[in-house]
């Protein structure tokens, strides 16, 4: 197993947290890593997740993905296989927690199957979009909370 682990405070509720989250529409507006994912966040539904490999880049590659999981106001996660089940795949998870006034975001992708340590060096290139999402998703809140 391989994971990037990124956390960050938002001065928010869980629930406004929550809530840009599972607005998958709007991600273009403020998510620089899948600004175009498409579905539902809905158990067992399927997502298209154009992911951005280069920050800043325009140019993305069509990514598949099962929700995994929806505990509202807590966790979202959806799985794709890299390869194929059990060879290579990656868990991508937000998890909410209360915390000091706010939300506590622990934000990661977990990679794992046998093929994880090939897939890996490719994954791991995305740790500084996941805390340019989670800084993106902290100004998207603090904003929205603010009114």
């Amino acid at each position: 197993m391989r994971q990037i682990r990124t956390e960050i405070h938002i001065s928010a509720t869980p629930e406004q947290v929550w809530a840009i989250l599972v607005n998958f529409t709007a991600y273009p507006e403020w998510n620089p890593l899948t600004p175009g994912l498409r579905g539902e966040p809905v158990a067992g539904s399927r997502l298209t997740l154009p992911t951005t490999f280069i920050p800043g880049s325009s140019v993305t590659v069509p990514m598949r993905a099962t929700v995994e999981e929806v505990t509202p106001p807590r966790r979202l996660a959806w799985r794709s296989n890299v390869i194929a089940p059990g060879i290579a795949s990656s868990l991508h998870a937000f998890e909410l927690t209360p915390d000091a006034g706010g939300t506590h975001v622990l934000h990661r992708e977990t990679v794992t199957g046998v093929m994880a340590p090939v897939v890996w060096p490719m994954v791991s290139r995305f740790a500084p979009q996941f805390d340019q999402l989670n800084r993106k998703l902290k100004e998207r809140a603090e904003a929205l909370a603010a009114h």
